[in-house]
């Protein structure tokens, strides 16, 4: 559902981060005592046979990190110096809204030739819009690229990519983009993230493209109906944040393992200034903070998705 209103306009100044003081979500930092483990390869059995070799330099070694709550690809491509494509062609069958407590990941050498190459399917037909960036205090860059659903039925796991363009139009830097749901309602828009600690200094603008996206059965019984109630949407005084707080329902009273809302703030031209998401851990009424990296915001919207 698609909630919009619009007060006196605010200025935020973070976003997911800590040190931006705001975070998509509740950042939690890692224990320091975790250790990496080095991830084992299998070792040739000796041969009788004496063939001449050349000596070669050790190759850098992969490691295991076990995913601790809180835990994004972002954050922890971000924490061992590698790129979220790096992260992700590691780890193929990792899906990235579901990064519980416990997963152990890949942690691929950074530059490293990728693991596993990553499908992209042709996507259903979708609406897609502008790319919206913006730099954080400390250099690092978040990109918004809205994509409408405009299918007759709900389109599943949304997948897009981000390219950052020099004045020229030269491509600089290609940025895969998550959306925070898996799927997206008919008539309903929902941003991908893109992230980028260190973007080049002598970029533009940025375009995007969307790379897969699937039609979802409507017999399907792996998400439940949501119905969000008692919604309620304050944008602050000071312009630096906007709160929403709710009830979500799920179709029938069905029990949910999981649940999510997620809030758009969009400012008053319509374009997506921050995104915050909440994670239910077994309740169902939700508060949630959205802080806006540009321009004011005007407008707050609310998703949400369940599953049993």
């Amino acid at each position: 559902m698609r909630l919009r209103f619009a007060q006196n306009l605010l200025l935020v100044t973070g976003f997911w981060l800590a040190a931006c003081s705001s975070a998509v979500g509740d950042a939690v930092t890692p224990d320091p005592s975790q250790q990496l483990v080095p991830y084992q390869t299998a070792t040739v059995a000796p041969s009788d046979t004496a063939l001449e070799t050349t000596e070669a330099p050790p190759s850098p070694t992969p490691q295991i990190y076990e995913v601790v709550a809180g835990d994004t690809l972002f954050a922890i491509a971000a924490r061992h110096d590698i790129t979220v494509e790096e992260l992700r062609a590691a780890n193929p069958g990792v899906d990235p809204l579901l990064l519980s407590a416990g997963i152990e990941l890949v942690i691929p050498v950074a530059g490293a030739a990728p693991i596993a190459a990553i499908p992209s399917p042709t996507p259903v037909a979708a609406q897609t819009g502008p790319v919206d960036c913006y730099s954080t205090a400390i250099g690092e860059l978040w990109c918004f690229f809205l994509v409408q659903n405009t299918n007759e039925e709900t389109i599943e796991n949304p997948i897009g990519r981000v390219e950052l363009l020099s004045e020229e139009g030269e491509e600089l830097a290609g940025l895969e983009a998550f959306p925070l749901l898996n799927v997206l309602s008919p008539g309903q828009a929902m941003p991908l993230v893109a992230y980028l600690r260190e973007p080049p200094s002598d970029w533009d603008s940025a375009r995007g493209q969307l790379l897969s996206a699937y039609s979802l059965a409507p017999e399907n019984d792996y998400y439940l109906d949501v119905d969000l109630q008692a919604i309620e949407i304050e944008i602050g005084d000071a312009g630096l944040s906007a709160q929403a707080t709710g009830r979500a329902r799920v179709a029938g009273d069905a029990p949910a393992a999981q649940l999510w809302v997620l809030a758009v703030a969009y400012d008053a031209d319509g374009k997506v200034v921050g995104v915050r998401r909440w994670e239910s851990a077994g309740e169902t009424e939700f508060v949630i903070w959205v802080y806006s990296l540009g321009p004011e915001i005007a407008e707050v919207e609310l998703l949400a998705e369940a599953r049993p």
